[in-house]
């Protein structure tokens, strides 16, 4: 096995910082090439320090949910200095309203959804889709292989010391090791192979079966349409069109006879008979009937006239009558009004002083001599004017009625004259038409036969269409099958193969684990399987093969292994360069095998110029050169 090489890759934590409502700061600086511990009493934030972290890279959910409501409320921003390739960036969250899901890079601002596609660049790490379930061609559908499905595996929180991850998908560690180990482009590149493979065949077999559904309906629908119609079978779209336009020739030729028997039927009653015309046919009755039908007109309005002149000399007559009935009461009421004075005059209105200076026989309005008598004469002129008109009006009404009788017997008269013209007419015409009246009837009924056989050429088309469909998707399923049946993943892991990457991995956990074989190790080496990147001991799979306290020291010898990836492999590794391991001392395993293996992973991270963080209640190990102890000296109230 090669010699450790240290380089930039990967990433560095170079400070934690938390910033308070009023100002205050608290950082925690971390140095590489060593194991950085975190010590301090409950509730000293150590785990919080590696949560701040964690949430800097890409956590989508809320402060209160990645941090506790309790560090939420008392800050309103953390941040992570961090090197990436040995590229200094700044990440910054904030919690204040409308920017809790977003992360500041360097003074600029994302949506914490796009974190992983931005360090998934910065890092050279391939950013892929991968099929969602543990076979590809059973899977439907495909998700992201996210920057942190791998955080996971070099972020060892206190719930993932018994497993690779906590709650992780059995496909996404497959693909996170495949990527760690360097050979996640081909080995996806094959998995969405059989993915696409799959699902093109299941498209396939869904476009055949409507193919078999619809060729078999479409006989069905059309067979049954002709037969209600009487139309041809037809068994294509092209057979369809011969057969509507030989139905548009047949209807055409009935429109045309329909046409011409019109026209004959039309110079019949318009007065010039054809040849063969019934005899005793007389054309002047239309013109009699018509000329019968003007005078009708004529004498209609004369009533109308001679009515409305009637009532106007009614009105006129009672009116006079309403004019000397006035004037009776007021050659009556003479001599009761003689002393009533006149206020107002009847011409301009104006008030009248019936105490003015006036002659005692003559009038104080207009000054005129008056008496009773003269009044009363006057008053017997004008009455016996009124009854004279009224005379004449009585003569003129009594004319006026004797004409609107006249005028109304003589309409009568005509509009009789007219209804028996008009059965005469019908008569004569029903006599001419006759000959034609079955013909017409049997030609509406064909045309209304012929033009409902034609509405049936469109549902036809329709069902062949649906037909035709159904074939070019199974043509098309079946070419998308056989492109992707002739297409050979291009992309090969370079250098080593599969296999022997599993290999120096499992050799390198191998190497951690030999030093507690005497003591809790006992088990037999770690190898993992190619093909579907299963990490056995001895010969069972390690889930199965150890205990609790066994499997936080495989977990240890995990992480110490991917410390090496990039001295042992190349540069296809996705290279972590960090660990961060949250309380180690875990299932009970001992003090003294945990301080060992923390010098193990120091001395490592020496080697390699690799970094990790980790969190413990307990004093850390003594090593200046390797370990640096970062007490937490804030201490918070428990919730």
């Amino acid at each position: 096995m090669s010699e450790p090489r240290t380089t930039e890759r990967g990433l560095r934590i170079e400070k934690v910082s938390l910033v308070r409502h009023g100002g205050e700061l608290d950082e925690y600086a971390f140095e590489s090439g060593k194991l950085n511990i975190l010590t301090g009493v409950r509730n000293s934030s150590k785990t919080t320090t590696l949560k701040v972290i964690d949430y800097c890279l890409g956590d989508r959910g809320s402060p209160a949910d990645a941090l506790t409501a309790a560090v939420a409320s008392e800050h309103v921003e953390v941040s992570t200095d961090l090197r990436v390739d040995g590229r200094p960036f700044t990440l910054t969250r904030h919690f204040t309203h409308g920017r809790m899901g977003k992360i500041g890079i360097n003074g600029d601002e994302i949506a914490a959804a796009d974190f992983s596609d931005w360090i998934l660049n910065e890092l050279g790490w391939p950013n892929l889709l991968i099929p969602k379930g543990l076979h590809a061609t059973s899977a439907t559908e495909k998700t992201p292989l996210s920057f942190r499905n791998t955080l996971r595996h070099f972020y060892r929180n206190e719930d993932s010391w018994t497993s690779f991850a906590d709650k992780e998908h059995e496909f996404t560690r497959r693909a996170v090791v495949s990527q760690l180990l360097g050979f996640v482009r081909s080995r996806t590149a094959q998995a969405n192979r059989d993915f696409d493979l799959a699902q093109a065949k299941r498209r396939l077999n869904d476009a055949e079966a409507v193919d078999r559904e619809v060729r078999e309906s479409t006989l069905q629908a059309v067979t049954a349409i002709s037969q209600n119609l009487g139309l041809p079978l037809v068994r294509s779209t092209e057979e369809v069109a011969g057969a509507r336009r030989e139905l548009r020739r047949e209807l055409d030729a009935v429109y045309e006879r329909r046409r011409l028997l019109t026209e004959e039927i039309q110079g019949l009653t318009a007065g010039a008979p054809a040849v063969g015309s019934p005899a005793g046919y007389n054309p002047s009755l239309t013109d009699t009937y018509s000329e019968v039908t003007n005078l009708l007109r004529q004498a209609t309005e004369e009533v109308s006239n001679l009515g409305h002149l009637l009532e106007e000399h009614q009105r006129s007559a009672r009116t006079v009558t309403a004019e000397v009935s006035r004037m009776e009461r007021l050659a009556t009421s003479i001599e009761v009004f003689d002393t009533l004075p006149v206020r107002l005059c009847p011409a301009c209105e104006q008030n009248v002083d019936p105490h003015r200076d006036h002659d005692e026989d003559a009038c104080y309005l207009c000054f005129q001599p008056v008496d009773d008598d003269k009044r009363q004469r006057r008053a017997q002129v004008e009455i016996r004017s009124l009854k004279s008109e009224l005379d004449d009006l009585d003569d003129v009404i009594a004319r006026s009625q004797n004409d609107l009788e006249s005028a109304r017997t003589h309409q009568q008269q005509l509009h009789t004259q007219q209804a028996q013209l008009a059965q005469e007419l019908n008569q004569r015409r029903a006599a001419e038409l006759a000959p034609f009246m079955a013909t017409l009837e049997g030609l509406a009924a064909q045309i209304a036969q012929l033009e409902h056989k034609l509405t049936a050429f469109p549902a036809m088309e329709e069902i062949f269409q649906r037909r035709t469909d159904a074939h070019r998707s199974v043509l098309s399923a079946q070419l998308l099958v056989e492109q992707i049946e002739k297409e050979q993943t291009n992309a090969t892991a370079s250098g080593l193969s599969p296999m022997n990457r599993c290999s120096i991995f499992a050799d390198r956990m191998n190497d951690f684990l030999a030093r507690y074989r005497d003591t809790l190790w006992v088990a037999g080496h770690v190898s993992i399987r190619d093909t579907d990147l299963t990490f056995y001991v001895g010969s069972k799979p390690w889930d199965q093969g150890l205990g609790a306290e066994a499997k936080v020291l495989f977990f240890l010898a995990y992480s110490y292994a991917t410390l090496f990836l990039e001295s042992d492999l190349d540069e296809e590794c996705a290279f972590p360069g960090l660990l961060l391991l949250d309380n180690p001392y875990q299932q009970g395993i001992a003090a003294s095998v945990v301080h060992q293996a923390l010098i193990e992973l120091a001395e490592a991270a020496h080697a390699t110029g690799t970094q990790i963080i980790s969190t413990q209640t307990l004093r850390p190990p003594s090593a200046q050169h390797t370990i640096r102890e970062i007490p937490m000296l804030q201490v918070y109230d428990t919730p």
